[in-house]
């Protein structure tokens, strides 16, 4: 489902996105709903987000800017999940390094349909 978010935005007028990884932060009114029902929310393993950054990312118009691959929360902040102390720039370069082990890159599996939004004048 997420992956499919790629087209859709191919037919918005964007010039840069950001991707971000769920996280609840402490005493947020998103925690408080973790707490209720935790069943609600579903979080991704490190390497499972990079899989799917670099899935979104292949699907990518290259002429789209990606400013952010992920936030970076303090760990005192964060309640879940849990990835380790692991900086913005580290997980910048495990997406980096699978991109170049999978021989991959923006754009590689884009979407043919870029403009199914665009109305016609």
């Amino acid at each position: 489902m997420m992956l499919e978010e790629a087209e859709i935005l191919l037919g918005l007028p964007l010039t840069t996105l950001k991707l971000h990884q769920l996280q609840i932060v402490r005493n947020t009114r998103m925690a408080k709903e973790f707490v209720a029902d935790p069943g609600q929310f579903t979080f991704l393993s490190l390497e499972e987000y990079i899989d799917l950054a670099i899935g979104f990312l292949e699907k990518l118009s290259p002429e789209i800017v990606i400013e952010r691959f992920a936030g970076e929360v303090p760990p005192r902040f964060l309640s879940e999940p849990n990835w380790g102390v692991i900086r913005y720039d580290q997980v910048l370069q495990k997406i980096e390094k699978k991109l170049a082990e999978r021989n991959s890159w923006q754009g590689k599996r884009e979407f043919k349909n870029r403009n199914i939004f665009q109305t016609k004048l």
